[in-house]
């Protein structure tokens, strides 16, 4: 799990030169939020819904987009969620996909 918020920390930053400092920086970040990350998981895991039914999903999802201050589109593809990450400068875009349904 810590790996996998490190690696997102990281789609965030490239192009940027990356220290001992800023690794460093990450870990604490990640170590920080880790138990909430977790808690978001075993949330999501112990409230299944089938494909294209994901609505109490899709409101959890995009409630905590809102809480952290991202910008948010809902009902893409039915129960899509996007959360929408601007930069400040013009510049490539980075897409990240999650599945979020369960298997029957």
């Amino acid at each position: 799990m810590k790996y996998a918020i490190i690696f997102c920390f990281s789609l965030l930053t490239i192009g940027s030169a990356f220290g001992q400092k800023n690794d460093e920086k990450i870990s604490k970040l990640s170590d920080k939020i880790e138990q909430k990350v977790i808690e978001w998981r075993r949330h999501v895991h112990q409230n299944p819904e089938l494909s294209n039914r994901e609505f109490e999903t899709a409101k959890y999802i995009e409630t905590h987009l809102r809480n952290l201050g991202i910008s948010v589109q809902t009902g893409v593809a039915k129960t899509g969620v996007v959360g929408i990450l601007k930069g400040k400068k013009p510049g490539k875009v980075v897409a990240l996909r999650a599945d979020i349904d369960a298997l029957p």
